[in-house]
């Protein structure tokens, strides 16, 4: 079982682990109360203007308190991300991706009040992302060999946010924006004019100089 175990962990590439085990030590923390569940409450302005910076990096992990539900939810999330972070031949250039998206959606957070933490958000982020650049081959068919385009799963979890919890276009918009941006500067763009608009500044620095 431990061999089992120690398998799958090995198989989870380094930046999605370190942020699942980032998740769950800071579930833990926060169900014993060691930190205040209230620091993990990300506002733009406690941080930016009242310079209460560790909500930043509490609430990029921050999945709730530890539970049966939150850690299958962690579960889920490293799934989907050990897919998305092996499709990218460079671990320096995903980390630029993230460090973009994170921008953006902190950006965002500046004009409305974020309703889920900014780990989910990013997390949904990166999930849009992923479906947009693997549209064709993530093409799932129903009853009448109808294809369906997974891209409806982020529409109706924003038409559920919207509409049942009552946020805001602005709110809902988080979830997809930034990563619709950064496909369209990633993919498009990079077919259409050969110009690599999301490289690392080293990828950049490299290419240019060297």
């Amino acid at each position: 079982m431990d061999a089992v175990l120690l398998n799958i962990v090995g198989e989870i590439p380094i930046v999605t682990k370190v942020w699942a085990i980032g998740c769950i030590g800071f579930s833990l923390l926060s169900t014993t109360h060691t930190i205040d569940p209230t620091k993990m409450f990300y506002n733009f302005d406690l941080v930016f203007r009242r310079g209460q910076y560790e909500r930043l990096i509490y609430s990029l992990f921050n999945y709730g308190e530890l539970s049966w539900t939150s850690v299958l939810d962690i579960f889920l999330s490293v799934n989907n991300l050990t897919i998305l972070e092996n499709s990218f031949p460079q671990k320096r250039r995903y980390c630029w991706m993230i460090l973009m998206l994170l921008t953006a959606i902190i950006a965002m957070s500046s004009v409305e009040q974020p309703i889920i933490s900014l780990g989910a958000i990013l997390h949904e982020n990166l999930d849009y992302y992923q479906m947009k650049k693997n549209e064709r081959d993530m093409n799932f068919r129903i009853l009448g060999g109808l294809n369906i385009s997974p891209l409806i799963i982020p529409l109706y979890r924003n038409a559920v946010l919207l509409f049942v919890y009552k946020s805001s276009w602005l709110q809902a918009a988080m979830t997809i924006i930034p990563a619709h941006l950064l496909y369209y500067c990633d993919d498009i763009v990079n077919k259409l004019y050969d110009i690599d608009l999301c490289q690392t500044p080293y990828d950049y620095i490299v290419n240019r100089y060297f």
